[in-house]
């Protein structure tokens, strides 16, 4: 807490001078362009009051039926057909060479007896006589 008190007073120090410069930076740029005209207002016009009718005509609206899907087929240059062509042609490669399923085999059920492991592992660790 006793460090924290000096840190703030040195960046309010720096925050202070970052604005007085900016401040004579402003006041230079004035001074560099002490004639330019300073854009004159517009006036906001005065929203006009509209009479309200005191019974409003209902009106009815039909829907539009949508209207038929039109399709526009334009002339394709042979190149983009050939180039279309091909790219068919290696996503079905693609497609071919998809690798190929594997089958899993099921693995034989382990049987595991504890008696024949601990008689493997007695005569693993046999005492040795010097």
């Amino acid at each position: 807490m006793e460090s924290f008190l000096p840190v703030l007073l040195i960046i309010a120090g720096v925050v202070y001078k970052i604005y007085t410069e900016f401040q004579k930076e402003q006041e230079k740029a004035r001074k560099r362009q002490p004639n330019r005209p300073v854009p004159p207002a517009v006036p906001v016009p005065a929203p006009v009051a509209t009479q309200r009718k005191s019974n409003p005509i209902p009106t009815v609206s039909k829907p539009i039926p949508p209207l038929p899907k039109q399709v526009i087929r334009e002339a394709v240059p042979t190149e983009v057909e050939k180039l279309r062509n091909k790219k068919k042609e290696t996503q079905e490669r693609r497609k071919v060479l998809v690798t190929p399923q594997v089958e899993v085999l099921p693995e034989p059920a382990l049987h595991f007896d504890l008696r024949q492991a601990v008689i493997q592992s007695v005569i693993l660790e046999r005492p040795y006589k010097d």
